[in-house]
């Protein structure tokens, strides 16, 4: 069960930064001109990678969340958060923000909403599943990558896509290393 629930953890993340590097390869221009990565979804030439990035991200992530026991109520609360997490990431795919002004400010929101929704789940994670100095540690910088983004996304600082980037492979660094972490030192090891 752990191996399976770690391996769709990785394959998550993986994919997603995957089809995302495929994104970049055909264009840098979500890179410039603090655009925000999800420039990649909003031109014909980079929505097919960028689409699949977050589809198979979503797929992997329930298929991590249905591994998990249900026995244990710190899996059980989990698996709920990574399910509701993919609700957010998909809510990012149908709000393009180029098409008018309700889907700009409904991308916003949505964008808003998930990386609150991140970093309370790191904290969660943290406070839940493993307490270390490296959790810590990654959540501090999960914060600061945030805080980037936010910046950017008032044009204090112009670093829009660098800080969701970084706050995302932070955040499945985080999300990952705290599950096995907590799989690990607790004997929840019943096959499914």
């Amino acid at each position: 069960m752990r191996r399976r629930v770690i391996a769709n953890l990785v394959l998550a993340q993986t994919s997603f930064f995957t089809f995302l590097a495929a994104a970049v390869a055909v264009t840098t221009a979500g890179f410039q001109r603090n655009h925000g990565l999800s420039f990649y979804g909003e031109h014909w030439s980079t929505a097919v990678p960028f689409g699949a990035g977050f589809f198979f991200c979503d797929y992997f992530l329930l298929r991590a969340a249905n591994e998990l026991p249900r026995e244990d109520h710190v899996c059980r609360r989990l698996a709920t958060l990574i399910n509701v997490l993919t609700v957010l990431l998909l809510f990012i795919l149908l709000t393009p923000d180029t098409l008018d002004s309700f889907f700009n400010w409904s991308h916003i929101a949505d964008s808003s909403m998930l990386f609150l929704y991140e970093l309370c789940f790191g904290v969660w994670l943290y406070l839940r599943c493993h307490r270390a100095t490296l959790t810590l540690a990654l959540l501090t910088l999960l914060f600061a990558a945030g805080v980037l983004a936010m910046l950017s996304q008032f044009h204090i600082v112009f670093y829009l896509s660098e800080g969701i980037l970084i706050f995302q492979l932070i955040f499945g660094i985080l999300l990952t290393y705290s599950v096995a972490r907590f799989l690990t030192e607790t004997s929840l090891t019943t096959p499914r």
